[in-house]
């Protein structure tokens, strides 16, 4: 399996959980986690939204964003010929694990609760960037 397919496998495992998270939200559904006691705490609280959008909705377009690049470099090799390619999506996947850091350290220390999906996403984010820095 190639790095791009990998992330290609990554970023479509996010945007599900991301979509899942969002559907749940949107609904007004709950959400069952096991890790937490209260997921909803989570997803509910101030810090479920930056610059006036749902962190989800952040998380659904930087997966899109991954399967779209993966895709390209899977079919048209050809782009991976270009710096800017890789530079770019090395800086936004890097900016990606950083804001999930980030957020995953709010559920941590400001929330005190846990929300697997969350976690799961954080994971994806911090382990697509690192097959990004090998490609």
């Amino acid at each position: 399996m190639s790095d791009y397919t990998l992330t290609l496998v990554l970023a479509l495992i996010g945007f599900f959980l991301a979509y899942h998270i969002w559907h749940k939200k949107k609904n007004k559904e709950k959400l069952h986690c096991f890790l937490g006691k209260d997921c909803s705490k989570v997803i509910e609280s101030k810090h479920s939204k930056h610059f006036g959008i749902e962190n989800t909705v952040i998380g659904i377009l930087y997966y899109i964003f991954v399967v779209i690049t993966s895709l390209a470099a899977i079919l048209f090799p050809v782009v991976l010929t270009f710096s800017i390619f890789s530079t770019g999506f090395i800086i936004i996947a890097g900016i990606a694990a950083l804001f999930s850091f980030y957020l995953a350290g709010v559920q941590l220390f400001v929330l005190k609760e846990l929300c697997e999906y969350c976690i799961a996403s954080t994971l994806i984010a911090i382990i697509i960037l690192i097959v990004s820095l090998v490609l």
